[in-house]
């Protein structure tokens, strides 16, 4: 069982991660996933990691401006119809049903603030569902409900992943510590070409849009607010909800400060999450999941046979 947690762009390190367990010889029977890990861990259970890999690794700063839509709708200032067409390009239009392993996307009802757990429907729909960042993507509106980030009641989801399989250990992964810096390659935006420096120029309308009082002080923006708002809010939750219900295994690459649209940045941030489930590997973790699952008697089938 995996649990992956939301965190815009520092999620492309679920693709690292996902690729150190496949070569331990993990076998993952289910996953889930917040946001960004909602799009990852559905693209992992339609058997299109591959694909999606090939496609963000060869994405550049030009190609991730091609993908925000901005919209005039008060809820939101992204449509997000453009990132939703590339989904259905790599995944075609597939029911959650028709995946070849379990697959749960998180959301959040906009309007009660409960966590919603879409395991049916149209996969690209859920993923859009739960990746509806609040002020930035506009909400989606599944069977009468309007629904944004799962990051808002659920940035990590433990407990709809144990929910799918009682018994199996669950390996999370965590992106909101923000003790854990990004020591990734640091890029100058003087020598950067254009579409990088309005990358950064957007994700700083997004980020950090301040005004300015008769005094001269700085004032934060709406946009400002809501981003810093929910960053602090998910790590705390993250916190809350890790000690209630701890997985088996804790992940935690080194990603935090990778910025909101840093998709184009791909190699660094995949080889951090890399390096995480690596450096757990190395540290004998995984294998002492597998000794607390032989001691529960509930060792699952990919750990069974092996030292």
């Amino acid at each position: 069982m995996v649990a992956l947690g939301g965190g815009a762009a520092r999620g492309l390190s679920h693709v690292g991660i996902l690729r150190v367990l496949e070569r331990e010889g993990v076998k993952i029977r289910a996953v889930a996933g917040t946001s960004i890990g909602a799009i990852i861990g559905g693209i992992y259970c339609a058997g299109k990691l591959d694909e999606y890999e090939e496609y963000i690794r060869g994405m550049d700063a030009k190609g991730m401006l091609r993908l925000l839509d901005p919209v005039m709708k008060k809820a939101g200032l992204l449509g997000g119809n453009r990132m939703m067409k590339r989904l259905y390009e790599i995944l075609g239009e597939l029911e959650m049903s028709e995946l070849d392993i379990p697959f749960t996307a998180v959301a959040t009802d906009l309007h009660t603030g409960e966590e919603v757990r879409l395991h049916s429907g149209d996969l690209v729909e859920a993923m859009r569902a739960s990746m509806a960042i609040p002020g930035v993507f506009t909400p989606v509106k599944l069977e009468d409900r309007w629904l944004v980030d799962g990051g808002v009641s659920m940035p990590v989801p433990v407990g709809a992943a144990r929910a799918m399989a009682m018994g199996l250990p669950i390996i999370a992964v965590n992106l909101n510590n923000t003790s854990l810096i990004f020591e990734g390659e640091v890029l100058s935006l003087l020598d950067a070409p254009e579409a990088e420096r309005e990358l950064s120029r957007m994700e700083r309308m997004f980020q950090r849009v301040r005004g300015h009082s008769p005094d001269g002080n700085d004032v934060p923006g709406m946009l400002s607010s809501v981003s810093d708002s929910v960053t602090h809010m998910e790590h705390r939750i993250t916190r809350f909800q890790l000690a209630a219900d701890p997985p088996d295994l804790l992940l935690e690459p080194h990603v935090f400060g990778i910025g909101l649209f840093d998709f184009h940045r791909a190699d660094p941030i995949i080889r951090a999450g890399e390096e995480c489930a690596q450096l757990a590997v190395d540290q004998g973790r995984l294998k002492e999941l597998a000794a607390r699952a032989r001691r529960r008697g509930r060792l699952p089938r990919w750990l069974r046979g092996r030292p």
